[in-house]
């Protein structure tokens, strides 16, 4: 059951997980840390990615499979992570 003051249109998960970030013209990947997820998303810690474009992929296999994402919003090293139809 969601509190009263939360906004999220689905109900998000607590986990501790590491995810993979790949993004477009960026060599290499960024870890970061999961800290809830959703069916729409995932609220990440960026490990002090200082820059974040509005659409990566996301990984939480090593690239297996991947996830095309949008950012929603940021603040310091946390970020909310839409995950965008394919």
């Amino acid at each position: 059951m969601r509190s009263s003051g939360e906004r999220r249109a689905a109900e998000r998960r607590r986990t501790h997980r590491d995810a993979l970030l790949s993004i477009p013209r960026l060599r290499g990947v960024h870890s970061c840390g999961v800290r809830d997820l959703s069916d729409g998303g995932v609220g990440v810690r960026l490990n002090d990615l200082p820059l974040l474009p509005t659409e990566f992929n996301l990984s939480f296999d090593g690239f297996r499979t991947t996830l095309a994402c949008r950012l929603v919003w940021r603040n310091g090293d946390l970020a909310g992570i839409a995950f965008r139809q394919r």
